[in-house]
């Protein structure tokens, strides 16, 4: 079920996650917009995992990175709790140097609130999170 679409981003609700997918010429306002749109249908319906595709766009920008660690995350937290589950779906070239920078641990967080692991493979971020959602059944 589409959510949201515009021209540099998607999404949509497959399989009891929300699907956000980015293209290389995203926009600032079509990010949140997207994220907003997939934020309110979550809080809707409980949705607690999340898959952000940006094989497209590489890495995020500093001031979307930003956005996300102070708009979206804790909002996620105030309003669906603990056991959230977000895979990021990087290019290979990207997850390489992500993991040079910060070692396989550092491409994984565990909280309460948030859970969050990172990829370069669609198919074993969909795997992780279908995982996650059997744990949860």
């Amino acid at each position: 079920m589409k959510l949201f679409k515009s021209d540099t981003c998607e999404v949509g609700y497959v399989a009891d996650r929300l699907e956000l997918h980015f293209n290389r010429n995203m926009q600032t306002e079509d990010f949140r917009q997207g994220l907003l749109a997939a934020l309110r249908f979550a809080r809707e319906h409980q949705v607690k995992l999340w898959l952000f595709d940006l094989r497209n766009i590489g890495r995020l920008s500093e001031e979307e990175e930003t956005w996300l660690q102070v708009q979206l995350f804790p909002q996620i937290m105030m309003h669906l709790g603990i056991g959230n589950h977000v895979a990021l779906v990087v290019d290979e070239r990207c997850y390489d140097d992500m993991v040079k920078e910060s070692g396989l641990l550092g491409l994984q967080s565990y909280n309460s609130f948030i859970i969050m692991n990172t990829f370069c493979d669609l198919q074993n971020a969909i795997q992780w999170l279908n995982h996650r959602h059997s744990e949860c059944a």
